[in-house]
């Protein structure tokens, strides 16, 4: 997976501000440590921690016709589980 570029609109700099969450934040994840899997509709669910140690859960999905560039459709804070497998997953790659 590459992504080397994130689209932005309102939408979903909204939606991330009701979870708390920055674009700047977002893509710090996704530049970052993170860890991805697939989700639905081909998404992918990148988690990680942002540069000041927030863990995050960003989602995102590949732009028709345009390779490597991704819109973000939600980025909050990582859940317990998620934090948990993605420490399980960075512990595995060691």
């Amino acid at each position: 997976m590459t992504i080397d570029r994130l689209e932005w609109d309102d939408w979903n700099t909204d939606h991330l501000a009701k979870h708390g969450v920055t674009p700047q934040q977002a893509a710090e994840v996704i530049a970052g440590a993170s860890i991805a899997r697939e989700t639905y509709k081909g998404r992918l669910q990148v988690i990680g921690p942002t540069q000041h140690g927030v863990m995050l859960s960003v989602v995102v999905g590949p732009v028709p016709d345009q390779p490597g560039s991704y819109y973000v459709f939600s980025a909050r804070p990582a859940s317990r589980k998620e934090r948990a497998f993605y420490q399980h997953q960075q512990g595995a790659s060691l």
